[in-house]
């Protein structure tokens, strides 16, 4: 499909020459997030649970747990995993929210590696803007202001 494929770079300093591309898909590729997928479902088959507690979208992956010891040994299971294959868990990127459902007051930190993981109150996922107090509002102002 991507045989003896050349392509260029295009910025404001202006376009490269052609180039070959003899390695991995293209960037921005349909097949990329589809082909990325395949192999991260066979490398954490033995550590997925079903949603609501393991969803995964192309490099994204969200853990769910009713505490946070879950969610810490969730996360350790996956670091362990995905390392031992050579791949990384992103430090500066991951973060976690509690969502106070169930009447607790506080919670404890999530780390990763023992460094503590930035809390978040609120991410949005395939679309959908997930908060930690369970509201939609944050979802729908920002859905009208950019429909308005």
């Amino acid at each position: 499909m991507y045989n003896r494929c050349c392509t260029r770079v295009r910025s404001a300093a202006g376009t490269t020459d052609k180039f070959s591309v003899t390695v991995g898909l293209h960037q921005g590729s349909a097949l990329s997030p589809y082909l990325f997928l395949l192999v991260m479902d066979a490398l954490s088959s033995d550590i997925q649970e079903e949603a609501p507690w393991c969803m995964l979208f192309a490099d994204d992956i969200v853990l769910v747990g009713e505490n946070e010891l879950e969610v810490q040994s969730r996360l350790e299971k996956w670091r362990q995993k995905l390392e031992n294959v050579g791949l990384k868990i992103s430090r500066s990127k991951t973060e976690h929210m509690f969502c106070d459902f169930g009447g607790l007051s506080s919670f404890a930190t999530i780390e990763l590696d023992g460094v503590t993981l930035p809390v978040c109150s609120d991410f949005k996922y395939l679309g959908s803007l997930v908060q930690c107090d369970g509201d939609i509002d944050r979802d729908v102002k920002t859905g009208l202001a950019q429909d308005g």
